[in-house]
């Protein structure tokens, strides 16, 4: 029998809520009668590993003993408990612990061990049953509360929970982003800016950077030493055809020997939170910016890091604000989510705990705020959990979070569910999980959609400054103009690709001053008033050298201007007739919608919500904006008619053929189309 081999996380930004199997010496000592000395020594190995948690590779050892000794019932109990920790296998675990059945009342733990088996395979009612009877036993044998007493409380409460919520599902589809995302080791916390353009994500396996680390044993539980991979950043880019990623690569400069873990990027892509653990048992929080196509030396967060764990957090869109996670001392829970704010010295101060709303006396971890600003998911173990972390939304109304409430499954199960992260349209979500069927130890899925029920309202700038038609770095300032002035931040275009990205939110009106040195400011203005759904508009900000500006100057618009009297010449109700749906290969539609000697005088605000314009100034120097990419000229011509409505005038349809301008009459004329 072949295993993949898997092994349980047990420190760092992941966190996990262990069960600790409940095997005592008399098990062992028993599960050693009729074994050669072969077996006893892979006994021995196994009990190793059983007692150092790491289950999943025990396993494999004790189903090698019981090929062997098929009626050796306290192996099949052992293996039975390994299984449970097993997603793809977990099925097999009840009937492996079944078979010492009669004898439970001599085994310690036994009914806590099958009632945990139970409740990994779905069997909710066993599992309670058997919590019970296992917490009567516990009670029986002290007047004291014990941590294994609270242990099995939980889980029978959290039994009780998941029947009460068992017919509550979501209407998504979870699927596995599989290769080459995921892989045979861990991946987890999928980062992505609001347009999805990559993704960067936590990686723990055979390619990080610092191998192998050690972890020392707990003496209170009789544990040793166990090896596991540190933590490593890692990217993926996402390919033009929103469906494929590229291979992942480590983000070398980011990473070290020890533990580096990227927790959050900003919603503009330019702003990294990272954890490091720096060996100290705790671990700290750092930012890294994007510069061209570097990520900088991570810095250390001065205010919000103490000498407790702090391991998570996100930005929140357009405020100088962060939501971390700390087990700093105060908190309501052993892990709390807090609110930091950017002070003027760069350092984190008027630090608030969310409260009780939000934080539980359980764990509460993964922070996420959507790119509007109005949603936060998070992770938790708490009372309404169905397993292990699962994920939570919370909504802002009034300028306060609301009570939050669980995803419900199939986002959540009865694993691990963390890092949920959502694209700034809502139409998608990324995030971790334990699942059967999995590439490796933890996978990172693919939500559709991400924001279930009332869609995200949105504007998202896609933006691009240019010298002379080449990329430029930028200081791009945005304000609100209804709202008093309240909206206000400060970005930069990137200096190798000249892009900057920017969400604003809806009912406002909003001022883009561009600011490039020895160049006079450009502003434009955008509306947002009445938008009720997620836009994108490309907003695209040129400046020009004297000497550019004369060779413009020099030119006319007489080839745009023929071009517009000659389509509105043109016969196109005949020829749609004939040819409105025909599909010829190399032969694309486009709908211009302007050609400009001085392009600062396009009216973005006329295209907000419409497909994406493609702006390209050509030989001549006159900048055209144009839209679609169609098959058919029906499909190019129904975009035509509601540019035309939103008073762009001189909008009209032109062919690419083999990557060719080519005007309607000449499709005719070259028998292109017949």
């Amino acid at each position: 029998m072949q295993f993949k081999k898997k092994i349980l996380l047990f420190l760092s930004v992941i966190s996990i809520n262990v069960f600790i199997a409940q095997v005592n010496v008399f098990v062992f000592e028993s599960a050693k009668f009729g074994l050669n000395p072969p077996d006893l020594l892979k006994l021995e190995k196994a009990k190793i590993k059983f007692e150092q948690n790491l289950y999943l590779e025990a396993l494999p050892v004790f189903d090698s003993i019981l090929e062997k000794n098929k009626n050796q019932n306290y192996i099949s109990y052992l293996l039975g408990i390994c299984y449970s920790y097993d997603v793809d296998s977990s099925h097999k675990a009840i009937r492996y612990i079944l078979k010492l059945k009669n004898d439970a009342y001599t085994i310690d733990g036994y009914n806590y061990n099958l009632a945990f088996a139970f409740e990994k395979n779905d069997s909710i009612d066993a599992a309670i049953e058997n919590y019970k009877i296992a917490l009567n036993i516990e009670e029986k044998k002290t007047i004291k509360e014990t941590k294994l007493i609270r242990d099995i409380s939980f889980r029978l409460m959290r039994c009780e929970k998941i029947n009460e919520n068992k017919f509550k599902k979501n209407n998504v589809v979870v699927k596995n982003l599989g290769k080459p995302i995921n892989s045979s080791g861990s991946e987890y916390c999928p980062l992505i800016p609001s347009d999805e353009s990559f993704m960067i994500f936590t990686y723990r396996g055979p390619r990080s950077k610092g191998g192998k680390q050690v972890v020392k044993g707990d003496k209170i539980s009789n544990t040793d030493n166990v090896e596991l991979f540190h933590e490593d950043i890692f990217i993926s880019k996402k390919l033009k055809n929103d469906t494929t990623w590229t291979e992942p690569k480590p983000i070398d400069n980011l990473n070290t020997n020890l533990h580096d873990a990227a927790v959050s990027v900003s919603a503009d892509g330019t702003q990294l939170i990272i954890y490091k653990n720096m060996g100290g048992g705790n671990g700290d929080l750092f930012i890294s910016r994007l510069i061209g196509n570097k990520w900088t030396s991570p810095v250390y967060q001065v205010g919000i890091n103490t000498n407790a764990w702090e391991g998570s957090a996100c930005f929140i869109p357009n405020q100088n604000k962060i939501i971390f996670a700390s087990e700093k001392k105060g908190g309501l829970g052993k892990r709390d989510l807090y609110e930091a704010e950017k002070l003027k010295d760069n350092t984190w101060g008027n630090i608030k705990n969310l409260g009780p709303v939000i934080n539980t006396k359980y764990d509460e971890d993964a922070p996420f705020v959507t790119a509007d600003g109005k949603t936060l998911f998070f992770s938790s173990n708490n009372s309404n959990s169905i397993g292990g972390y699962d994920v939570f939304r919370s909504d802002k109304k009034n300028g306060k979070w609301q009570k939050p409430y669980n995803l419900g499954q199939p986002i959540n199960t009865k694993d691990e569910d963390k890092f949920y992260t959502v694209r700034g349209d809502g139409k998608k979500a990324y995030y971790s999980s334990f699942k059967q069927g999995g590439k490796g130890q933890q996978d990172i899925y693919k939500v559709e959609p991400g924001m279930p029920g009332k869609p995200i309202s949105l504007l998202q700038v896609d933006g691009l400054v240019l010298i002379d038609g080449k990329p430029v770095q930028a200081d791009i300032e945005i304000g609100s103009i209804l709202k008093n002035r309240k909206f206000k931040t400060t970005i930069s275009s990137n200096n190798l690709t000249g892009n900057f990205l920017a969400n604003l939110p809806v009912d406002d009106e909003y001022e883009i001053v561009i600011k490039v040195s020895q160049f006079p400011q450009q502003v434009v203005e955008l509306n947002t008033v009445g938008i009720d759904s997620f836009m994108v508009i490309n907003l695209y900000a040129d400046f020009t050298s004297p000497e550019y500006d004369k060779k413009i100057q020099e030119l006319n618009l007489s080839v745009d201007e023929i071009s517009k009297l000659s389509f509105d010449r043109f016969d196109k109700k005949s020829y749609s007739n004939k040819f409105g749906t025909a599909r010829i290969e190399g032969l694309f539609y486009k709908v211009q919608i302007g050609a400009y000697k001085l392009y600062e005088n396009f009216n973005y605000n006329n295209v907000i919500g419409m497909p994406k314009i493609i702006r390209q100034t050509d030989n001549d120097y006159i900048t055209r904006f144009s839209m679609g990419n169609y098959e058919t000229f029906n499909e190019a011509q129904e975009l035509l008619e509601k540019v035309l409505q939103n008073n762009i005038k001189d909008a009209f349809i032109y062919a690419v053929y083999n990557g060719e301008k080519k005007f309607l009459h000449q499709l005719l004329e070259e028998k292109i189309v017949k």
